[in-house]
């Protein structure tokens, strides 16, 4: 009975996505499918062909429809995704066109994004929008949507109290977040150490990375223990240069270089795509998936070496995984120490991370502010190079995934939470400038254990 209705599903979920991919996806299968690999194989797949299939591709022309039929199929937990995604992971559309908005930020042309909830969805489909994307929050049980809105409603004011209307409890345009490296310090700076003292440390560690997608062939992290996914939304290249850096800080298990906790367990999600006149950004809505992602994988510590706006959902979706014990590291930027706070380390909730030498100076660029909590090397920096071998890096990027390992590796050693492992960090800080905590160095310098 159980293999039978096990077939039922298979057949039905074949029938709903004949109607969208034919004959794309006929095209691609190969002969001889047996029921029996299908079975085994559908488990680990639907939800990501869902969410990079027809929620990217077909939603505008069936609305709701098959929406609401694929939900059901997903809800059958015996259904799964490995076999079904190489079969069905169609080319994506372009992102739309990248624009300036308010204050100078980047952002999507007339998209906006919503949080709302699962009801509320008639609403918005009979609503004047374009619905782009919709995708179930696992962690919040909440539907982040994509919408195009017209030129009159493209405006703060407008499109989010249209969508607030509708019952979204937070809504701001699809903003572009930017990777934060940093110009280079003035010359003959004292390093940071090359990453060489792992001795095995990080087993039984988890950690998130939200960030470009990684070189996982690269010597450095070809023997990691790493978890990646993509969530760009769109078919534009990704590029891999910060988000590999990152991870060998974080993970790196070569003789010559091992990263902060080599035997951790890393999930890192790519969010980041090339755009125009080869800017890389990413998009709030990847963010808002990744960290749901992140959530569901049980992720503790996530480190986010990017920076943007202060966009409501992103802020609103950060918020909600605070309060269920997740800590955000983030790097407070690189735009110079009178500029304006940037985000997500600008987040109440979230751990912000500023840069400094060897000699303990801060980094010249590094923003500063009542948003920084914490001070780490991050000034020369060896990092892994997306073409093979190490160079040196320098930002408050580089500075972030030492805070957050010291996190991660004490929720592993006391066993308790993320929050408690911040206080205990800001008990043991080395206190630098002003006398507590000030809006240079925060509450002070982390170092690692492994490179002191």
């Amino acid at each position: 009975m159980r293999s039978g209705r096990n077939l039922l599903k298979v057949q039905a979920l074949f029938a709903a996505l004949a109607i969208i991919f034919a004959p794309a996806a006929a095209a691609q299968l190969p002969g001889g499918l047996g029921t029996g690999p299908i079975l085994r194989g559908i488990d680990d797949a639907v939800d990501r062909t869902i969410d990079r299939t027809v929620d990217r591709t077909v939603t505008d022309a069936v609305t709701g429809r098959v929406d609401r039929s694929v939900e059901k199929l997903l809800q059958a937990k015996d259904l799964g995704k490995t076999l079904l995604d190489p079969l069905l992971d169609l080319p994506l559309k372009p992102l739309r066109k990248e624009v300036r908005v308010e204050e100078n930020w980047r952002a999507l042309d007339h998209e906006w994004i919503a949080l709302l909830a699962p009801e509320q969805l008639p609403a918005l489909e009979a609503a004047n929008v374009q619905i782009v994307s919709r995708r179930t929050l696992a962690s919040t049980g909440l539907v982040l949507v994509r919408v195009v809105v017209s030129d009159q409603d493209n405006f703060p004011g407008r499109a989010d109290a249209l969508l607030r209307s509708l019952g979204a409890t937070a809504a701001d345009r699809n903003h572009l977040y930017d990777e934060r490296r940093g110009p280079m310090p003035d010359p003959d700076p004292a390093p940071a150490p090359t990453p060489q003292g792992g001795n095995g440390n990080g087993g039984g560690v988890i950690l998130g990375l939200i960030d470009t997608a990684l070189m996982k062939k690269h010597a450095a992290l070809s023997r990691s223990n790493i978890v990646e996914r993509d969530f760009v939304e769109s078919s534009n290249p990704r590029p891999t240069a910060h988000g590999t850096a990152i991870a060998s800080l974080l993970v790196g298990k070569e003789r010559d270089h091992r990263g902060l906790l080599p035997n951790a367990k890393l999930y890192a999600a790519s969010v980041f795509h090339q755009g125009e006149s080869d800017a890389t950004g990413a998009t709030t809505s990847a963010l808002v998936a990744a960290l749901d992602w992140m959530s569901a994988e049980g992720v503790q510590v996530v480190n986010m070496s990017l920076a943007g706006p202060p966009n409501q959902v992103l802020g609103a979706m950060i918020g909600a995984l605070s309060k269920r014990g997740m800590i955000v590291v983030a790097a407070v930027g690189n735009d110079g120490p009178s500029a304006r706070p940037l985000y997500p380390a600008g987040f109440e909730p979230v751990v912000a991370v500023t840069a400094v030498d060897r000699r303990k100076t801060v980094y010249r660029w590094a923003n500063q502010g009542p948003q920084v909590d914490f001070a780490a090397w991050g000034v020369s920096t060896p990092v892994a190079l997306p073409k093979g071998g190490y160079g040196e890096e320098t930002g408050t990027s580089f500075a972030a995934p030492i805070v957050a390992a010291a996190i991660a590796e004490q929720v592993a050693k006391g066993g308790g939470s993320a929050s408690a492992a911040v206080q205990w960090l800001i008990r043991n800080a080395e206190d630098l400038g002003e006398r507590g905590r000030d809006n240079t160095y925060g509450y002070g310098l982390v170092k690692p254990a492994s490179w002191r």
